[in-house]
């Protein structure tokens, strides 16, 4: 069976960190970052983690600042970072921006693990005078209140704003006299290739850096709550538990991307991360500040890829598109009479609606499915062009909020 997707907002665990696939099963998964827990006594040094603060000179990558790399937001503008005499531009980079990068210390409820209290550790990065830091949602974990410690001492952060959805958290602490925030770049011009530098606290080593290059560009995950994440950053920079909400830099020293998550077997890198694009934040910022609650399109699916395997297993008349594998009970696509397969998704038979395009567009998977989707408000209606038992239709659907009958 092709790579499901639930446009439900109850995925379970194992079903987020276990994706079929006709080739053979991934078991691990995407591995959400915002792990280093600690439980009493705290985490043994016992990980063969390379802490990378230096890389060969500048010239041996081959490339030079890009002139349309974006305008920066977020006050302190360092511009693009010159190699210094003796110097190259990762270190330059990390001595620029490590004042302004934070650990990021979450305890959870004694009364909720058996083992009592246990702290999860993160990254988060400043990116205004006013003190408000950046993180992933699954770093602040549900609390309220976090611990933030840098180089300048250690404060109490206060969780303003989250979007689970998108995996974005802001955290505000008054910060010292003199911290300079971040440049906030763009991701719109990356391309692969290009060197980026991550800095973080993988496995609690904190203020650690590493660099790589943009392996890909608009690759797709689940987040916690099930929905596709999309147009996300793939990086081969070694990325770890405790890496989660880091910043990702390009050469001229500005944020790209907020490191997320990674693909790997063995809950370690293996050269496979993702970074959330700085762009989403920056759209979603000004609600993010105020608390206010963000909402999302939804069609209440659960889907899969069509690809020739799937195809032939099913005897389909296409070879993409999406086939509607169930519909949450009373939700927009089941309310607008979008059917799912009848063998249901542990034994389909293949029967269910295939998605073939939306508004006119052509849809070959589920994440492009996702995609298109947000780009609607909610309430927009969207005409989904369907095959139903081969016979070609068009079905109205009425776009609701994220888990919202």
């Amino acid at each position: 069976m092709a790579r499901k997707w639930r446009d439900f907002d109850d995925w379970d665990r194992p079903s987020r960190r276990r994706r079929e696939g006709r080739s053979g099963i991934i078991t691990a998964g995407v591995i959400l970052f915002g792990l280093g827990m600690l439980a009493g006594g705290g985490l043994e040094a016992r990980l063969n983690q390379t802490n990378l603060n230096q890389l060969p000179p500048e010239e041996q990558y081959n490339s030079s600042p890009s002139s349309d790399s974006g305008t920066a937001t977020g006050a302190s503008t360092n511009g693009t970072l010159p190699p210094e005499e003796g110097g190259n531009v990762v270190e330059q980079i990390y001595k620029e921006a490590r004042p302004s990068i934070f650990t990021i210390t979450v305890v959870s409820d004694a009364n909720n693990s058996k083992d009592g209290p246990s702290e999860d550790i993160g990254t988060g990065f400043l990116i205004n005078n006013s003190g408000d830091i950046a993180t992933n949602n699954h770093v602040v974990n549900g609390q309220k209140t976090v611990t933030v410690t840098s180089e300048n001492g250690t404060f109490k952060g206060t969780v303003v704003g989250t979007d689970p959805l998108d995996d974005l958290a802001i955290v505000h602490i008054t910060p010292p006299p003199g911290l300079k925030p971040l440049t906030l770049g763009t991701a719109k011009n990356l391309q692969p290739g290009q060197m980026v530098i991550a800095i973080g606290n993988p496995f609690q080593l904190t203020a650690s850096v590493t660099a790589g290059i943009v392996s890909g560009l608009n690759r797709s995950m689940p987040s916690q709550d099930g929905r596709e994440m999309n147009g996300l950053i793939q990086t081969d920079a070694a990325l770890n538990p405790g890496n989660s909400g880091g910043p990702l830099l390009n050469q001229q020293g500005q944020v790209v991307g907020i490191n997320t998550a990674i693909e790997s077997p063995v809950e370690g890198s293996v050269g496979i991360g993702f970074a959330i694009p700085i762009d989403e934040l920056e759209q979603l910022l000004p609600q993010l500040l105020k608390g206010q609650t963000i909402s999302h399109p939804w069609l209440g699916i659960e889907g899969t890829d069509i690809d020739p395997a799937v195809q032939a297993e099913f005897h389909l008349p296409v070879s993409q598109g999406v086939l509607v594998m169930s519909t949450t009970k009373d939700g927009p696509a089941a309310k607008a009479g979008i059917h799912g397969d009848s063998g249901g998704t542990n034994q389909p038979v293949g029967d269910g609606d295939i998605i073939t395009a939306i508004n006119g567009t052509p849809v070959t998977s589920v994440s492009q499915l996702t995609s298109e989707i947000s780009k609607y408000a909610i309430g927009t209606v969207v005409h989904l062009s369907i095959l139903r038992h081969g016979q070609k239709m068009t079905v109205n659907v009425t776009l609701g909020a994220w888990g919202q009958k």
